[in-house]
């Protein structure tokens, strides 16, 4: 069969076609190994290399798994991330906390090369894409999982970048250590309610990296910690639930009273991203 013919076969399978069909076609490029869509398209009446491995991949997204766990990998602000099942696959809203985290580091430190921690790391995204866009004098990696700071690691590899990486709670291991930095970025768990979660992130992503029982509780363990860490200007920046900041505001207040602390909204006008300077 070609991959036109196994293109249509598979379109009639889908129950939305209009948002899913694009994914039949990344799929086939996987199989063939192709690169690009506009290759894709110049090949699309060659024959399929392996029809069995196509229906295996297949059958899986049907079921509803993400494709990029079935694959292995994901494109995040423009460099590509191995992912599975013990990381969260990084979000176009994270995107935009490290667009902002890079802005607010050139603000802050201009042309300083910086040493930067992202915990709660995941799969590393957010550190590495500092990383990849800012001089960096050191870079620490940290999480609660251990398998979550392994792929964290397989990324570090395929970025060809040089850090630390440990496991452990919110900053405990950055503080056990003795590390000082001067940025730290951060997605932490802050959702309490299944409900608010679409029902095939929480059956295929991490619940440890998605779910808390207190919305501030890690916020709050980092917050405590950040003075341990610094020993100069500190810059730290999160991403927050959209419903959080009235309640992040009292924390600061509580746990960090000299510290400056800004707000900013998402592409959909939604205040997701915190950043605190110390």
């Amino acid at each position: 069969m070609t991959l036109n013919e196994v293109y249509q076969e598979s379109l009639l399978k889908l129950q939305n076609p209009d948002v899913d069909e694009i994914n039949i076609r990344i799929i086939l490029c996987e199989v063939n190994r192709i690169k690009t869509m506009t290759e894709y398209y110049l090949h699309k009446n060659d024959n399929i290399r392996d029809l069995q491995l196509f229906y295996s991949i297949f059958a899986r997204f049907l079921d509803g798994e993400p494709l990029q766990y079935i694959l292995g990998k994901t494109e995040f602000f423009g460099l590509e991330f191995c992912v599975n099942r013990n990381v969260l696959i990084p979000r176009q809203e994270t995107e935009e906390v490290v667009a902002f985290a890079l802005q607010k580091i050139k603000q802050e430190f201009g042309t300083k090369s910086i040493r930067l921690l992202d915990v709660c790391c995941g799969s590393g995204c957010m550190g590495i894409s500092v990383a990849k866009n800012i001089a960096c004098s050191s870079i620490i990696f940290s999480d609660l999982s251990p398998a979550a700071i392994q792929v964290t690691k397989n990324n570090l590899t395929k970025h060809n970048l040089d850090a630390k990486t440990y496991i452990g709670n919110a900053l405990k291991p950055i503080i056990y250590n003795g590390e000082k930095v001067d940025v730290v970025v951060s997605n932490p768990p802050y959702i309490i309610n299944r409900s608010d979660v679409d029902e095939s992130v929480v059956k295929f992503e991490p619940e440890m990296a998605l779910f808390c029982t207190d919305s501030l509780e890690v916020y709050s363990k980092i917050f405590e910690g950040l003075e341990k860490i610094k020993d100069g200007k500190l810059l730290a920046v999160f991403e927050i639930g959209y419903d959080l900041k009235e309640l992040l505001i009292t924390l600061i207040h509580e746990k960090l009273p000299n510290a400056h602390y800004e707000f900013a909204k998402d592409i959909n006008g939604k205040e997701r991203i915190l950043s605190l300077t110390l």
